[in-house]
């Protein structure tokens, strides 16, 4: 009745130095302790990301892989390319509301296993729902603090399991 969350997550060194300073928040530490991958420079390098993916592909059934299309689609090619189903996954209120509302009933009832990741949690910390008038959901980037990029990709996730069903875990 629940679901099991492998989170992994990348970070451009340089940025991470400056937003631990300048915010308090422990990127070098979650790198030391494996829960974040520094790439080299200060901006994210693609194709680490990408032969992460695929070395995660060797351990891991991923049976597919969503992504938001904004700024990512050689990234997206790339992955297409090495066998991926890469499915496109909106932002907007259409694709997000069911998903979203999902995300906080598996949350407010304890059916999301996470194993305490700290940096989840502190992106879960920072989470904020934005409400239109039809009162449907979505993560919302304006209202929430920092980052919440790995809630957006966990509420993306969500929602293809909503609408393919795995059969297996």
């Amino acid at each position: 009745g629940g679901y099991a969350v492998l989170p992994y997550f990348w970070a451009p060194a340089e940025g991470a130095k400056k937003r631990e300073r300048r915010d308090r928040v422990p990127y070098e530490t979650w790198a030391r302790q494996g829960l974040l991958k520094l790439t080299a420079g200060d901006v994210i390098d693609y194709d680490v990301i990408r032969a992460d993916i695929n070395e995660l592909a060797k351990r891991y059934n991923i049976l597919e892989i969503a992504a938001d299309r904004w700024n990512a689609s050689q990234i997206l090619t790339q992955l297409a390319g090495d066998g991926f189903e890469v499915v496109a996954f909106g932002q907007g209120f259409a694709s997000m509301t069911a998903p979203t509302k999902e995300l906080l009933t598996l949350t407010t009832s304890e059916r999301l296993a996470h194993g305490g990741n700290p940096v989840l949690r502190w992106m879960a910390s920072l989470f904020a729902v934005e409400i239109d008038a039809a009162e449907n959901y979505k993560p919302s980037k304006k209202k929430s603090t920092d980052r919440i990029d790995g809630i957006v990709a966990l509420v993306m996730a969500l929602g293809r399991v909503m609408v393919a069903p795995v059969d297996e875990p």
